[in-house]
């Protein structure tokens, strides 16, 4: 009985998820729920991952977590065909930047973000086309964002220029990291703190599982900005400690068979 009551609430929580996401596509006039693959486009698929939107209402909570102010400056990295780029819009930030390889998606990204101006409170919309590794961090960017939108040595690299930013030009930069395949990795480059951890679906799902959005305070290496920004941005985890530390929940990568299938399968510690 209490599996069929969970399949009935899963059921409707997708009905509802769908419906809203149907609702959000006709009020800002856009069209950004499909997936698209870079092997369609011609584009390096090894190590990066595919178009695939974050959910609007998740990634606008965990956003707001973030206490915006009109001195923050956003980046998505893999802004695709720009529903991030219009959330975070809406919120007070000084620029908000969408980085994309794929001119042929940046072009409908514009489209998608020209129809959406007049609900925008950010001060200025910018998108990019160039690859994530060779885009300069601006020194005043304090907000990344990622919808895994790369993984394994690519991850590493774009990371390593972040960190090499914040080292250059000191000031919080936080880390918003929607699917975080790369968490662990992540700790282990010792320059991050773990501030806060919500669902990445809506209506939200448990925290245990990789359906997350975590995010990270990039650190200084100076110790004393160090603790000065401990005070300044304080953990939010109470009921998700085990981000704290190196977690593997699971995840998994697929594409449709005509493009290999699977191509990350990364089960969670403990499963057999």
């Amino acid at each position: 009985m209490n599996h069929l009551v969970q399949r009935a609430r899963k059921l409707g929580a997708a009905a509802l998820r769908r419906a809203t996401e149907r609702f959000l596509e006709r009020r800002y006039g856009v069209k950004t729920r499909e997936y698209v693959y870079l092997e369609d486009l011609g584009l390096e698929s090894e190590q990066r991952v595919w178009h695939d939107p974050s959910d609007w209402m998740a990634l606008r909570r965990a956003l707001e977590r973030l206490e915006v102010t009109n001195e923050d400056v956003f980046v998505d990295y893999g802004s695709g065909l720009g529903r991030a780029v219009i959330v975070a819009a809406t919120f007070r930030f000084q620029r908000v930047i969408g980085v994309e390889m794929s001119a042929e998606m940046t072009e409908r990204a514009r489209a998608h973000v020209g129809r959406t101006k007049r609900h925008h409170r950010a001060g200025e919309v910018e998108l990019v086309v160039a690859d994530a590794l060779d885009w300069d961090v601006p020194p005043d960017l304090t907000v990344a964002y990622l919808y895994c939108p790369f993984t394994e040595t690519v991850f590493e690299r774009v990371i390593e220029k972040l960190a090499e930013s914040v080292d250059r030009h000191p000031r919080p930069l936080r880390l918003v990291y929607n699917y975080p395949v790369e968490h662990s990795r992540l700790l282990r480059t010792g320059r991050v703190r773990v501030l806060d951890v919500v669902s990445s679906r809506w209506p939200p799902r448990s925290l245990d599982a990789s359906e997350v959005i975590v995010t990270y305070l990039l650190m200084p290496r100076d110790k004393a900005l160090r603790t000065e920004y401990g005070v300044r941005f304080p953990q939010r985890v109470e009921g998700a400690e085990q981000w704290l530390d190196e977690y593997e929940p699971g995840y998994m990568l697929e594409k449709p068979e005509r493009l290999g299938g699977v191509a990350l399968d990364r089960p969670g510690a403990g499963s057999g």
